[in-house]
């Protein structure tokens, strides 16, 4: 009996120590950035590799953000509209889909959503040149709408919405119609509360994606004014050099706002991920 208690706390030692060290590969090239940042370009560049900076430079950030050809503070605007406005756009259309997909029944209901997810094997490039010509004959090419809308469409998130929404009891939904409720208020006071989990979890997911989407942007704009800031960072270069503390800054500012967004909704996104995995 000791010898099989011993074992078993030896097991979740190795396996807390496993975890530890897959945790340090992944935070590892961001603590390197954000370390590098505060070199000098030498020090960057120098061989052998120094991980701390022998003097920290803060001024690498300044120079970042008034860079005179690079306008941050515009580009973090631009990444802030798109970035709320298609992840809102994107879970109202998730969430309407899936709970339309999951609790009305009508002829073509499963081949609809079948199609739906067979559009998710379709990759992004593939079909850039057909939605950047149906952009630009709308005239929305370097605007805002014309980033956003393609954004907003997001097959993933409709199939996770319709898991989700498919596991609320029909008793309820069929009460509520007995009881006069309209079929909106059935969706926004019965349905939105019973998945406020998974919805966060695909806020986090899309948001993550559509922060950091470089081909997109790079495509429909042509102005630097709406530039976003993927853009700024794979066009941010200096005069004849590459100047590496400054794009190590303006790329550890980057991710700050993800950061923090995850941060806020970090134990809901955990707790949709694993909920994720028993839905059936």
């Amino acid at each position: 009996m000791i010898n099989a208690r011993a074992k078993k706390k030896s097991l979740r030692v190795v396996l807390y120590i496993g975890l530890i060290l897959i945790g340090l590969s992944f935070l590892f090239p961001f603590i390197w950035m954000l370390l590098s940042s505060f070199k000098s370009q030498a020090e960057v560049l120098a061989i052998p590799i120094k991980f701390f900076p022998t003097e920290w430079n803060f001024k690498s950030y300044i120079t970042a953000w008034e860079w005179p050809t690079a306008d941050f503070p515009r580009y973090y605007l631009n990444s802030i509209i798109v970035l709320i406005c298609a992840v809102t756009g994107s879970t109202t259309l998730a969430t309407l889909a899936g709970f339309g997909f999951a609790k009305y029944k009508f002829r073509g209901n499963n081949f609809f959503f079948i199609m739906l997810l067979a559009t998710w094997m379709i990759p992004f490039q593939a079909v850039v040149v057909p939605l950047f010509l149906w952009v630009t004959k709308m005239g929305l090419n370097d605007r805002y709408l014309g980033l956003i809308l393609p954004l907003m469409l997001n097959a993933l998130g409709i199939f996770m919405m319709r898991q989700f929404m498919a596991s609320i009891p029909d008793e309820i939904i069929e009460s509520a119609r007995i009881d006069g409720a309209s079929e909106f208020r059935i969706y926004f006071n019965i349905a939105l509360p019973m998945v406020k989990t998974p919805i966060l979890s695909l806020m986090i997911i899309h948001g993550l994606a559509v922060w950091n989407n470089l081909l997109w942007p790079l495509v429909i704009t042509s102005t630097d004014s709406m530039r976003t800031v993927p853009q700024g960072l794979a066009l941010f270069t200096g005069l004849n050099v590459v100047l590496y503390p400054e794009r190590l800054a303006a790329s550890t500012t980057a991710c700050i706002p993800i950061l923090l967004l995850y941060i806020v909704l970090s134990r809901y996104f955990i707790r949709g991920m694993a909920l994720s995995g028993i839905k059936g």
